[in-house]
């Protein structure tokens, strides 16, 4: 027809198209559709999503705290034996301080003291001596007073028989039988005889009394020269006391090592430094295993997170991209919060790769395995907990 398009060629393509299409294309972009929403309906129900808790800081420790070191004095510094790295073994000498005063007093006591044992050597042959003497003289005084005794026994005798003699002189005397010359002379020896006789007594007794006399001077003696010892014995004990005070005092001017380890940090002090008591002069790293140390948040971590949980440690130095992470198990869980915040212990599992790159100091973080639930149940939980939330309290206008 004249005046219009001819519509046919376009009508033609437009129905090889519909011929063309199909609706397997469609059906299968469905089927997939469907197919994903059952798997991820059946991850979300029955999957498995591992929650983790993680720590405010974390660093890696060894068994025991790092010890620090300090002046137990004030003073001027003499050596010093202090390098970052050295190894040091307990009682190490690490730092020496001027001892000169304590060190010179202690020299002049250990001179002082030397002189005693022979003073108390001395001192004791003298007492023993003085002691043997007093005995010796006791005995002779004994002798003295028996031989005395002996001799009055004797001018006893005499005494008594000048007296019967006398008797019978005066009796015959009075009857005439002898002179009254020879009576006279016999009463005379008679007074003669007991006079002697107690003469002899009297030097018996004054011997008697004079071996007790210097028998308690020679006791009292004995005394004074114990009490003299016992003063030595006294003398010497306190300048042990002193020499041993003048030891700690001389020990107290050396800084040693308290624990097995390496130094870790030093003060940068040379000797001839003047060092105030109780300053910091050196950290020391114990030797032992390392353990991981973490802080976590307590309001979130007391109760879920316990010994024996998996645990993995993403340290600072050491970045996980390219080294990975080191994995722990927890050992051990505080019970009381300090510092606001619950600290949680870890022992790293052997790694080769990682243990020459493992140091005493290094920083991270732990993340503890606590829990395994499906996602369904986790954004339950999150649900609940945003319900849960307190809400901010209600502010009251102004009237």
């Amino acid at each position: 027809m004249r005046g219009y398009p001819d519509l046919a060629s376009p009508f033609s393509r437009t129905t090889r198209s519909l011929a063309a299409d199909s609706p397997r294309l469609g059906l299968t972009a469905l089927a997939v559709a469907v197919l994903g929403l059952v798997v991820w309906l059946a991850w979300f129900l029955f999957g498995s999503v591992t929650i983790y808790e993680v720590s405010r800081q974390a660093r890696l420790e060894t068994g025991a705290a790092a010890r620090e070191v300090s002046a137990l004095q004030a003073g001027r510094l003499l050596a010093t034996h202090l390098e970052i790295g050295r190894p040091v073994r307990a009682g190490d000498i690490l730092a020496e301080f001027d001892a000169g005063p304590e060190a010179l007093r202690a020299r002049e006591e250990e001179a002082r003291l030397a002189a005693f044992p022979d003073r108390i050597a001395a001192l004791r042959r003298e007492i023993e001596a003085t002691q043997a003497a007093s005995d010796d003289d006791q005995r002779a005084a004994l002798a003295s007073v028996q031989s005395a005794k002996a001799r009055q026994r004797e001018a006893s005798a005499g005494a008594d028989f000048a007296r019967d003699n006398e008797r019978r002189m005066k009796a015959e005397s009075a009857s005439g039988g002898v002179a009254e010359v020879d009576a006279l002379k016999a009463s005379s020896e008679a007074r003669k005889t007991t006079s002697v006789a107690e003469a002899l007594a009297a030097d018996a007794r004054k011997i008697e009394l004079d071996a007790r006399t210097r028998g308690r001077q020679a006791q009292a003696q004995v005394a004074e020269l114990q009490r003299t010892l016992l003063s030595l014995e006294a003398d010497a004990a306190a300048s042990r006391e002193t020499v041993a005070r003048l030891d700690l005092d001389i020990e107290a001017h050396r800084v040693r090592a308290p624990v097995d380890g390496v130094v870790g940090e030093v003060l940068a002090a040379h000797p001839g430094a003047f060092v105030t008591e109780g300053q910091k002069l050196a950290t020391i790293v114990p030797a032992g295993q390392l353990v991981g140390i973490a802080q976590m948040d307590p309001a979130t971590a007391l109760g879920r997170v316990r010994p024996g949980q998996s645990a993995r440690i993403r340290l600072d130095g050491l970045p996980w991209t390219q080294y990975g992470v080191l994995q722990a198990r927890v050992v051990r869980v505080a019970t009381e919060v300090r510092d606001n915040g619950l600290r949680v212990e870890l022992a790293p599992i052997p790694d080769a790769r990682l243990a020459p790159l493992l140091r005493h100091g290094l920083t991270g973080r732990v993340e503890v395995q606590v829990d395994r639930v499906s996602p369904a149940i986790l954004l339950m939980r999150s649900a609940g907990q945003m319900v849960d939330a307190p809400a901010a309290p209600a502010v009251k206008a102004a009237p």
